[in-house]
């Protein structure tokens, strides 16, 4: 699908301008080029997840962004749409190595980043005037209030007199081959989502981003790990192939765990 569409009866041309790489803005764009696909007065057609490409090509003498739509995400190819061949494309295996990283990552580092991130939470807010909830295998809080918020987050302080959430606290954890790197994290569409949810009932919403080495040292040196808080997310932060996040340094506060747990 190129950034310039035309309407076979009409011949009426629209020109989507579409972001560059470092930005989400792109998004209104396609949204009015969904807008103007589905018919007035019927209902629209569902979303859904789809794997493709997004590069500067060619066209009419100028330089555009081509979106290139390859296949859904779903083994289910919804209605309009090609059959698919058996032999995954590059967007597919791209997809897929991806989320293999992501998911070994969690699986190794995970639990190790979420337990050092409870221990210093319950020390900022410490028992019985608050109750730290580590979620531990569970997407949704123990708590039935934070539920109905919609919230996804590995941590939540809950003010105990209060009845009302404190704090949500996402862990992320990143191997890094020197102090000072530059942040990088993956933030679901989910934990974006919950983002702004948390921002709409005016709860702290914070992002603990251990930098490490090796992982041992999360039980044998933890001395040797830095960790970022991030007050809050910037949009402008995400990059349009996929949820990673690439804040610049000084967005976060940064703490040796030393100095932290001082």
């Amino acid at each position: 699908m190129r950034a310039g569409a035309r309407r076979s009866r009409k011949q009426t041309e629209i020109k989507i301008s579409l972001c560059s790489r470092a930005t989400k803005d792109g998004l209104g764009a396609l949204t009015s080029l969904y807008d103007w696909y589905a018919a007035r007065g019927r209902p629209r057609p569902a979303p859904f997840g789809v794997l493709g490409s997004l590069k500067r090509v060619g066209h009419q003498g100028e330089r555009v962004w081509e979106l290139r739509i390859t296949e859904p995400i779903d083994l289910v190819v919804p209605p309009g749409l090609r059959r698919r061949t058996k032999a995954a494309p590059a967007e597919r295996r791209s997809y897929v190595h991806r989320r293999q990283l992501v998911e070994r990552d969690l699986a190794v580092i995970g639990r190790a980043a979420e337990e050092m991130a409870l221990t210093l939470v319950r020390d900022d807010y410490p028992a019985p005037e608050y109750a730290c909830l580590w979620r531990q295998e569970f997407l949704d809080s123990e708590r039935i209030e934070i539920r109905k918020l919609g919230v996804i987050a590995d941590i939540d302080v809950w003010n105990v007199a209060g009845r009302s959430p404190r704090l949500f606290v996402e862990v992320k954890a990143q191997k890094v081959p020197n102090d000072g790197a530059r942040p990088a994290f993956y933030l679901s569409a989910g934990e974006w989502r919950s983002h702004g949810l948390a921002a709409k009932a005016r709860v702290p919403y914070q992002i603990w981003l251990f930098q490490y080495r090796e992982l041992r040292h999360f039980t044998e040196k933890p001395d040797r790990i830095h960790l970022i808080v991030f007050e809050d997310v910037s949009r402008n932060w995400l990059q349009p192939d996929g949820y990673l996040v690439t804040p610049e340094l000084a967005a976060g506060t940064r703490y040796p765990l030393v100095t932290r747990r001082g």
